[in-house]
């Protein structure tokens, strides 16, 4: 039995919502959760054997994961007739690590998205076509972003593009966070756990050349041989595809606080499947708000105050080639 399906069995409707959630975004595909039952209830916790750290300093995309595992569960049990409710955690629970609990809900989760929706979502991580969403589009996302308590805000790829080459920079010369990205990678399918977790060269776009240099740089040994002598300079050029050509990059700004990024992760989950809708992909990045300088630079540019923060920065826009053509990035048996 899954480790995060435990206390559920392999023919209950539940276990198979929670498969079906699974899919829902998640930073470095690490899967941080697990779900159990406790009585009629499904309890949500955090797995912290799959809890970025150096890469995620604030928490901020854990707390983001768990959100949009909630809004693909609720939606995927919707879907499926199921009525269920959420009702997050206060605080945490150290020893437990409980981030909220699920429980049966007459009325149900009113959405208008589907299984489908979450089944068919994607990250599209290589190259764009010029344009992004239109007005009208921008217009719908930034009312159903206010209606949550956040505001939508934006900037050309032109602008958005040095910043994320100067946050990539400070991310590449980090040698934890490196070393983090290293550890869930799956550059080869003879990796044992290319199937499961982690970001697969699928997931990546990358070509054969393009993999195993990867797997070459980012290497220990390479990379504490080559770090002072330009190689973050060159993995920063090298992982910048987000801001490439004319397009459109889209960020969330809200109040901070933990609870209120899980609500940022149900957010996004509506955003990015709403956009998909449309034939709009998402590329995500966390390094321009975890690195101090750009991270000044955005709350500068956005206006934000003193009590909000940036909780979200992505590309959307369209591939320049079909992501459904793709597999689908890898998940854990049972989901």
């Amino acid at each position: 039995m899954d480790a995060r399906l435990s206390g559920l069995s392999g023919d209950d409707d539940l276990s198979a919502l929670v498969s079906e959630a699974a899919r829902a975004a998640n930073a470095h595909n690490t899967q941080p959760w697990s779900v159990d039952r406790q009585g009629d209830e499904l309890v949500l916790r955090r797995d912290r054997a799959r809890t970025l750290g150096a890469s995620d300093p604030r928490g901020r995309d854990t707390m983001l994961s768990f959100g949009a595992f909630v809004e693909s569960l609720l939606v995927c049990a919707a879907s499926a007739g199921v009525g269920l409710g959420f009702e997050a955690s206060t605080g945490g629970d150290a020893e437990t690590d409980e981030v909220g609990r699920f429980s049966r809900h007459p009325e149900g989760y009113q959405t208008r998205f589907s299984s489908a929706d979450v089944r068919g979502r994607r990250v599209w991580r290589g190259r764009w076509r010029d344009g992004g969403p239109g007005p009208d589009l921008l217009q719908e996302a930034a009312v159903e972003t206010e209606r949550m308590g956040f505001r939508l805000v934006s900037m050309p790829t032109r602008d958005a593009r040095p910043i994320l080459v100067r946050a990539n920079r400070w991310f590449f010369g980090e040698q934890a966070t490196v070393a983090e990205l290293d550890q869930w990678t799956r550059l080869s399918p003879r990796h044992p756990r290319y199937d499961e977790d982690g970001l697969n060269d699928a997931m990546l776009v990358l070509s054969k050349v393009e993999r195993v240099g990867l797997r070459t740089l980012i290497g220990p040994r390479v990379f504490r041989a080559l770090r002072g002598l330009g190689l973050p300079g060159l993995l920063a050029r090298m992982s910048a595809s987000a801001t490439q050509g004319s397009g459109t990059v889209l960020g969330v700004v809200g109040p901070a606080g933990a609870q209120q990024e899980l609500a940022a992760g149900r957010l996004l989950t509506r955003l990015w499947l709403g956009f998909q809708r449309h034939g709009l992909y998402v590329h995500p990045q966390s390094a321009p708000l975890d690195c101090p300088e750009t991270r000044a630079m955005l709350d500068e540019r956005w206006q934000v105050a003193p009590d909000e923060q940036l909780v979200a920065w992505f590309r959307v826009g369209i591939p320049a080639s079909d992501p459904t053509a793709r597999v689908a990035s890898p998940r854990r048996s049972g989901g």
